[in-house]
């Protein structure tokens, strides 16, 4: 383990963060159980009928562009690697089941984990414009709007963030902390999740870690 210094452009401010990172560990190691791993998942979160219905609460001709992207950020990451299927994605209708999602100026995140996401009104929130959330992102808008909302559909399945958890770095989580803690760790600590803000990369590069595939397949079939 060592400490590396991290430079990050965020609302066009460079910030800058000593963290201490763990390498990737594999999943399971031999003789330690999935029960005796901590933190990742809430357990009671997870869907128990796929596919998952999405809608918009406040679908514009103006957002088009960003709602694909948004759905292709959610093809090309959790559905890719796993059982993990999305359908609908049309505007919301009177008590539409699924994550209802609604588009405005601040700052992405969902109101619970999971299927307790079911039925919520504005249960998600995604910005495509950062006017004034996190103006940097207007100089890369699509990679921001992808990456954003293939975190928060790790939420949507679910996912706390992996920076809450007790075996995190002491750092990253004084740091980083922000949200619900998981009562379930279906690999070990991943410093490269997509769901870490201390990982290296913001939002993890718009990617799913290893851990993360292995996780994810883990929950909900391959």
């Amino acid at each position: 383990m060592r400490n590396k210094l991290r430079v990050w452009l965020v609302s066009g401010t460079l910030l800058t963060m000593s963290c201490s990172l763990a390498q990737a560990q594999s999943a399971r190691p031999a003789g330690v159980t999935d029960e005796e791993l901590f933190g990742t998942v809430i357990r009671q979160s997870k869907w128990e009928t796929l596919p998952i219905q999405v809608c918009w609460e406040n679908p514009g001709e103006n957002d088009a562009r960003y709602r694909a992207i948004t759905r292709s950020a959610v093809e090309e990451t959790w559905e890719r690697h796993s059982a993990v299927r999305f359908t609908g994605w049309r505007a919301c209708a009177a008590n539409d089941s699924g994550i209802h999602i609604r588009i405005a100026d601040e700052g992405p995140h969902v109101k619970a984990l999971g299927r307790y996401l079911d039925k919520r009104p504005e249960g998600m929130v995604l910005n495509f414009t950062f006017a004034n959330w996190s103006p940097g992102c207007q100089r890369t808008q699509d990679f921001c709007v992808y990456a954003i909302a293939a975190h928060e559909f790790g939420h949507a399945l679910g996912f706390a963030h992996e920076q809450n958890r007790p075996d995190a770095p002491a750092q990253c989580r004084a740091e980083n902390a922000q949200g619900t803690t998981g009562d379930y760790n279906v690999t070990k600590y991943d410093p490269f999740s997509i769901m870490n803000y201390c990982n290296p990369t913001w939002n993890g590069d718009g990617k799913l870690s290893e851990l993360d595939i292995e996780a994810v397949q883990k929950f909900y079939g391959k």
